[in-house]
């Protein structure tokens, strides 16, 4: 069942959601933390982890504006970069994509790995876990 999905799901070249690579993820990480910034923060930032070039991270950036996870304004000479989507948005979308292309959409694996459990699980053990689930919610 094929729900509306969000603009910044939509590629400019019609392509599936997949993810966010690497340095995407550092560079939103980063624009989050600060609710806004510009391009010379953000390399200021990544550069006192590791080499990194000024236009490798404006391009990145600007990159996330046309994937509609970035907003970009000019004040002054430099532009202002905001989260487009909240973190929490993005991270949970990147992992429904890892477990529909990896997985096959069976979420059982993903909640067992996350739960520390190295073999599979019986379907009442399953069911434990669902009931804890339930009840940890409801209080």
């Amino acid at each position: 069942m094929e729900q509306t999905r969000p603009k910044w799901l939509k590629s400019t070249k019609g392509a599936p959601f997949t993810g966010i690579g690497s340095l995407e993820a550092d560079i939103l990480s980063i624009v989050w933390q600060h609710d806004s910034t510009t391009v010379r923060d953000v390399y200021e930032t990544l550069r006192a982890r590791r080499p990194i070039a000024y236009t490798t991270v404006m391009t990145v950036m600007n990159n996330l504006v046309k994937k509609h996870l970035l907003t970009q304004d000019k004040s002054g000479i430099a532009y202002v970069y905001t989260p487009a989507i909240p973190g929490r948005e993005v991270a949970l979308t990147v992992l429904d994509s890892v477990i529909d292309r990896l997985l096959g959409g069976d979420r059982r694996i993903a909640v067992t790995h996350l739960l520390g459990f190295d073999e599979d699980l019986t379907e009442a053990e399953y069911e434990e876990m669902r009931q804890g689930a339930r009840h940890r919610l409801a209080s």
